[in-house]
């Protein structure tokens, strides 16, 4: 008996459809439906899904490759990200900053969040002209429900996410001392402070006479407005 090869090719989905309009499609399909009795919302013109908590927001963002084409090419990556636009704002207040430093508390695509299952994903890219399009946007939804989830829980409060910052102290420094400072809870950002400053001295050390090093553009300034207003409140208590 001769097989039919046919039967094995995956299906298609939208095919009639530009690249960046079906990944659309696909994801309001398959994923808004468990996003939108949370409280998502989806922008189009961002393509992302987006939920606003009291201090944290959260965001599920998708991308298509550059090089897509017609039924040649439909490849897409995900983003997952908490962002703080109340927090940032209060930073550029509270610091006299002469700009936002940026809304991002925590993020990445989802290649780096945690517990998200991998299968249909390959270096970077889902590719909805190899994969049985249906079982890849079902593997994308059952992963929003879980990992994704799971994700956001940990920015349900300045408590939960400082305990999730601290898996990379040195990364998140100023924001878990701002984060302590913002609950009023002083005693606890200094110590925090004095057990994980060596970084930052040791770098002072070495690239801190150098104004174009990395330090010196991206973490020296961040660093002293933290040890200066810790130091602030410890004169203030003598």
């Amino acid at each position: 008996m001769k097989l039919n090869i046919f039967n094995n090719k995956p299906t298609h989905l939208y095919s009639d459809l530009k690249p960046g309009e079906r990944i659309d499609k696909l994801f309001i399909d398959f994923v808004f439906p468990v996003l939108e009795p949370k409280g998502f919302k989806y922008l189009k013109s961002k393509r992302e899904f987006k939920k606003k908590n009291d201090f944290f927001d959260f965001h599920i963002s998708w991308y298509g490759r550059k090089y897509n084409e017609s039924n040649i090419s439909v490849e897409f990556d995900i983003f997952i990200n908490s962002f703080s636009p109340k927090y940032r704002k209060w930073e550029t207040d509270y610091y006299q900053l002469d700009k936002n430093w940026g809304n991002a508390v925590d993020g990445t695509r989802v290649n780096y969040i945690k517990g998200w299952d991998k299968e249909y994903y390959n270096l970077g890219w889902y590719d909805l002209v190899k994969y049985d399009n249906a079982k890849l946007m079902d593997k994308v939804k059952d992963n929003v429900e879980n990992a994704a989830f799971k994700f956001f829980d940990n920015y349900t409060s300045f408590d939960s996410a400082i305990e999730t910052l601290k898996e990379y102290p040195i990364k998140h420094f100023e924001k878990i001392i701002d984060f302590y400072i913002l609950q009023d809870k002083w005693e606890e950002a200094v110590d925090f402070f004095d057990n994980n400053k060596k970084w930052h001295e040791e770098q002072e050390e070495l690239e801190g006479k150098d104004p174009n090093s990395q330090y010196s553009l991206n973490r020296r300034k961040p660093f002293e407005l933290r040890k200066k207003a810790l130091n602030n409140w410890l004169q203030q208590g003598i």
